[in-house]
């Protein structure tokens, strides 16, 4: 079954910062494809995504008569908001973090085990 964009999203989103937290570099394309193990139209859309929601920083380089999803894609930056999303803490209200609500996870998605590495991200 195809996860949803959003899902597929905070997933790699997770994944950029996981890398980016142990290496202090943000992944390829490349690299994330084989992390993943996305299909590179999913992987894309994903990207595009955070993009949109200002969580990265990408740059999509596409020619004449291209479409911007057919274009290369490079991820130049991971920005504050993207940290900002995956580390701020539940609100005790709603008791959800505000990753769990932006990607659409129910609250048996646990974070804080993926960031200490106790759970895999991708199967």
């Amino acid at each position: 079954m195809e996860e949803s964009i959003s899902h597929n999203a905070g997933k790699v989103l997770l994944q950029i910062y996981l890398i980016w937290k142990e290496k202090n570099k943000v992944p390829d394309f490349k690299e994330l494809l084989e992390l993943t193990k996305l299909e590179e139209d999913e992987m894309k859309r994903a990207l595009k995504y955070c993009h949109e929601k200002r969580f990265i920083d990408l740059k999509i380089i596409y020619g004449m008569g291209q479409t911007q999803m057919q274009g290369v894609f490079w991820i130049k930056d991971f920005t504050s908001l993207g940290i900002d999303i995956i580390e701020a803490p539940s609100d005790e209200k709603e008791e959800k973090r505000p990753f769990n609500v932006t990607f659409n996870f129910n609250t048996d998605f646990n974070i804080e085990s993926i960031i200490k590495g106790e759970a895999k991200l991708f199967g």
